[in-house]
């Protein structure tokens, strides 16, 4: 048997083991600190009981979408008392209407003054021309490899030397083309969301753009993994269904408005973008795998021969990209560093102001523990799929796994098991940058809204095992 519990705060509604019976915990969404209500006539078991529900989480763990985590995670999660749980649930236009109605206020976004747009500027048009070079070469060697099949200025003493030398112009314009037609990492498969049917949503994001003077996003897409991102000038955003599993409703919109601030137009978001985009090309050919970089990788980690691994002299078409873009790189990147860190802050600021200088932090830290948190339940996925036993809510897991991650452990774990990925050249403030450039912004902003930000999707559990039943199908295979 089970117990049923509902978080009083956000509603959430979870089953638990009988013998949690007594005891306290958090609520997954919202941290509310509730109880889980005591059997009638069952004695509440302490001392070994509860030192027991310290125990790691097992990959049996993801079995049930309901409750199936360890004791420790379990008892973190569920909350509340009998009286509570029985409480009829709350309508979705209730819902709603707490949602939209926790803005209270509108607050002034930062402003970008005409000296830092100029410079944007500048710096565009210094940046711009190094693409613009590449290409100079990639023409110069085309034609040199016309000029040494048509003149006859060279007197070549063998005509080997002659296809030798075709040949070295000839791979090296190759790995220079190579950049610009190769395909990328394949990303994950995306889901737009009818925007009219999703009215809560719909609302609530023109509700933060309103705040942050941003344009209203077209498209609103979900994708099965943790990444947040905004294309296309703002008007498509990409919203990771394994992050909004865990956030709530005021760490969302933190990370939406961090976003969408890139794309105000009253602080040069075009010329900004752009710089962006020559800076990411340049970063990408000089250090980034494409798909077929990453399967040249997995062909050379085989331990046996295969036929493939003739193939493995190709990883060197990378370096002639690598040799003519790097100084250019190191040139845009240092050019354009100040600018460009400039610009995410002020998106950072936007946030904090937004929901206030506190949420904004506990939002930070909640995102790395969402991908670490990630990291452990996808690993644990090739197991399960042995035993025929995977969730049929992924998302769900992600919730499950972070129920019992407290700050406290959560430092021991970044610093022991999960050191912060570090990019060469990488233009993005770290962390305590971020926090920093906050640290004057008020500490409550104009939302505060703790339920979890997967209220704001109409028929989300059915969203979120379509979601998964897609992502098993694409990595393991049709069952």
């Amino acid at each position: 048997m089970a117990i049923t519990v509902e978080c009083s705060n956000c509603g959430k509604q979870l089953k638990v083991k009988d013998e949690l019976a007594g005891r306290k915990g958090k609520c997954p969404q919202c941290q509310n600190v509730l109880h889980i209500p005591a059997l009638a006539g069952a004695p509440v078991a302490v001392g070994a009981a509860a030192g027991s529900a310290t125990k790691t989480t097992r990959p049996a763990s993801l079995r049930d979408s309901t409750v199936t985590a360890p004791a420790a995670a379990a008892t973190a999660t569920v909350t509340r008392p009998a009286a509570v749980s029985a409480a009829a649930p709350r309508s979705p236009e209730q819902i709603r209407e707490q949602i939209l109605s926790a803005f209270t206020g509108q607050m002034t976004p930062p402003k970008v003054g005409i000296g830092r747009k100029i410079g944007s500027l500048a710096v565009l048009l210094i940046v711009s021309a190094l693409p613009v070079i590449y290409f100079a070469i990639i023409g110069a060697l085309a034609f040199g490899m016309y000029f040494l099949a048509t003149t006859t200025l060279i007197p070549w003493p063998h005509p080997a030397l002659f296809w030798v030398a075709q040949v070295l112009i000839g791979f090296f314009l190759i790995g220079l083309i190579k950049p610009l037609i190769e395909p990328q990492r394949r990303g994950e498969q995306v889901y737009p969301l009818d925007l009219p049917n999703e009215a809560t949503l719909s609302e609530f994001t023109a509700q933060v753009c309103k705040q942050i003077d941003a344009p209203l996003p077209k498209t609103i897409q979900l994708e099965c993994s943790t990444h947040m991102g905004a294309t296309k000038g703002g008007s498509v955003v990409t919203l990771g269904l394994l992050a909004i599993a865990a956030l709530s409703v005021d760490q969302f919109a933190s990370v939406l408005a961090g976003l969408l601030s890139l794309h105000r137009p009253s602080t040069g978001c075009r010329v900004m973008n752009a710089i962006r985009g020559i800076n990411y090309w340049l970063w990408r050919s000089v250090y980034g795998k494409s798909r077929f970089d990453r399967w040249l990788a997995r062909v050379a980690e085989r331990p046996h021969f295969h036929a493939a691994k003739l193939l493995l002299p190709l990883k060197v078409t990378k370096l002639p990209a690598q040799i003519v873009l790097f100084i250019p790189m190191f040139i845009a990147n240092t050019i354009a560093q100040s600018v460009v860190r400039a610009a995410e802050l002020d998106a950072d600021q936007a946030a904090a102001r937004l929901v206030g200088r506190r949420t904004f932090a506990a939002t930070l830290e909640r995102l790395e523990q969402i991908d670490y948190s990630r990291d452990g339940v996808l690993a644990d996925l090739t197991f399960l799929n042995t035993e025929k036993q995977l969730p049929d809510n992924l998302p769900e897991q992600i919730t499950l796994r972070m129920a019992d991650m407290s700050s406290e452990l959560w430092g021991v774990l970044r610093d022991t098991v999960k050191a912060p990925d570090e990019k060469p050249f990488d233009t993005k403030p770290v962390a305590t940058e971020r926090l920093e450039a906050v640290q004057n912004e008020p500490a409550d902003g104009v939302l505060r809204c703790p339920l979890p930000a997967s209220a704001l999707l109409a028929n989300y559990d059915r969203l979120c095992r379509k979601i998964s039943a897609d992502y098993y199908s694409s990595r393991f295979g049709a069952n």
